[in-house]
């Protein structure tokens, strides 16, 4: 009884921490637009009643322009103008560019975002740790590979310029290292395969799951 209570715990709870999630979102939002879009309706149709989820679609539809605007040469201008003017506000542009650094890593727009999965031989001789690599750079006539590698989930981590045969480049996806990353390495796939000609397992890279 005690294992059937835990294991139910356990599939409900993803459940409702995701409806939960997503319903706090669904009021915030519509509490912020609903105002604006009541008052619309109610110049337009005297004594119409407040209709829930229209703030909420209002939402959607800026930001869905904000991303039309942004992906054309007058949106990225704009963009580029406020990016300054929060630069020059202490305190609050530390905290921004920390924040903007992150999600442009993952920007379909971003020519900075993550180019391809890596495992490095770091901290320490024989441990690896996944990572993300950014682009490649030239040094004294070598090609080093920039590398990101998240210590603390992906909210903090290390940059290192690595050598590029001593990476290991995998044929996995961004998407797929960040679900592992995320999950604390539940969500490992069952074979990590390196890129090369054969596209081979790594040695040792089989999981015991199943």
């Amino acid at each position: 009884m005690k294992k059937s209570f835990l294991t139910g715990v356990f599939v409900i709870l993803p459940l409702v921490l995701s409806v939960s999630l997503l319903w706090w979102f669904f009021d915030k939002v519509d509490r912020l637009f609903s105002p604006v879009i009541d008052g619309i309706f109610r110049a337009a149709l005297p004594g119409t009643a407040h209709i829930p989820g229209t703030g909420f679609l209002a939402g959607l539809v800026i930001i869905l322009l904000v991303g039309l605007l942004a992906r054309n040469v007058v949106g990225k201008r704009l963009i580029d103008t406020f990016d300054l003017l929060i630069h020059r506000i202490p305190g609050v542009r530390t905290v921004y560019s920390t924040i903007k650094q992150l999600t442009n890593a993952f920007s379909p727009e971003s020519t900075a975002s993550f180019k391809e999965v890596l495992l490095v031989e770091y901290p320490k001789e024989g441990s690896y740790a996944l990572g993300f690599r950014t682009m490649t750079v030239e040094e004294g006539g070598r090609r080093l590979v920039v590398a990101y590698i998240p210590t603390n989930n992906l909210y903090l981590g290390e940059v290192l310029f690595i050598p590029m045969e001593k990476v290991i480049r995998l044929e996995m996806t961004v998407e797929q290292a960040v679900r592992l990353l995320v999950s604390g390495g539940t969500a490992s796939p069952r074979e990590i395969r390196r890129v090369s000609s054969g596209g081979g397992p790594l040695p040792g890279a089989r999981g015991a799951r199943g």
